[in-house]
């Protein structure tokens, strides 16, 4: 696909004629204009402080301390463990449920470099944000030592063919670190309801033995394409848990 052509339309990509863009013109792969104003991103300044999550579409009962009442249930729990916090790039809706079928489920896992820019700003704006409030926090703060990326199954690997969360992961451009694997092919997170959820506690996830070394006694960022319960994440944590990292906190390009 040239870089002239959205990548989910693939309608020609029109830059407005702008001193900058004469000088410097966008060659690379992405989404047409019209597809990225259909895209919902997250204010980073106006989202829950744990998950990540989008806080203008809940009504202010429902949310304490900038912390949505999904977190605060999950501290009341006492299934966080290690894990920290999610951050997220965009919130879930129509356009991009159709985007994200279009890449995992009809395999077209070019998509991916759409996001590309978006990922390595969020990621930029994370680091910026946790290096100027280390002092505050000097367990918490500072650059991530270890990108992991969300395994699927074995299975589920075959049927589809890549792996999203390694592919999105990739795009920070950072060194990845390959240290779960899922064991159980379980049904599909896209069919679990809600409640099944939040009731899974059996991890189908494992760290791998010749990774104890890597992620023992460092700051890991997990990385999925989605986050909903925050189940999943809270999961793969309690697997790297074994390995006594310092801190685990995980990035999702969306939150639904």
């Amino acid at each position: 696909m040239s870089g002239s052509h959205c990548l989910f339309c693939r309608a020609e990509k029109r830059e407005p004629l702008t001193f900058l863009s004469l000088l410097s013109p966008d060659t690379s792969t992405g989404f047409c204009l019209s597809c990225q104003e259909q895209l919902e991103r997250i204010d980073p300044l106006y989202s829950c402080r744990l998950c990540g999550r989008d806080l203008h579409s809940l009504e202010p009962a429902f949310v304490h301390d900038q912390i949505c009442h999904d977190c605060i249930r999950w501290k009341q729990s006492g299934r966080n463990g290690l894990y920290g916090r999610n951050y997220a790039i965009y919130s879930y809706n129509g356009f991009i449920k159709e985007v994200m079928t279009m890449f995992k489920f009809r395999g077209d896992a070019i998509l991916a470099d759409g996001f590309e820019k978006e990922l390595k700003k969020a990621y930029s704006r994370i680091i910026d944000h946790r290096l100027r409030f280390r002092f505050l926090n000097l367990r918490s703060g500072g650059e991530y030592e270890a990108i992991v990326p969300i395994p699927l199954s074995r299975e589920r690997l075959v049927e589809r063919g890549f792996n999203q969360a390694e592919l999105l992961a990739r795009k920070l451009g950072q060194p990845i670190v390959d240290a779960l694997i899922r064991e159980k092919n379980e049904q599909k997170q896209s069919k679990k309801n809600r409640r099944e959820r939040l009731l899974m506690r059996e991890t189908p996830f494992h760290l791998k033995n010749d990774q104890v070394r890597i992620v023992t006694g460092k700051k890991i960022l997990l990385v999925d394409d989605l986050y909903t319960t925050g189940a999943t994440m809270r999961l793969a944590a309690t697997a790297i848990t074994a390995a006594h990292p310092k801190q685990i906190d995980s990035l999702t390009l969306i939150h639904g």
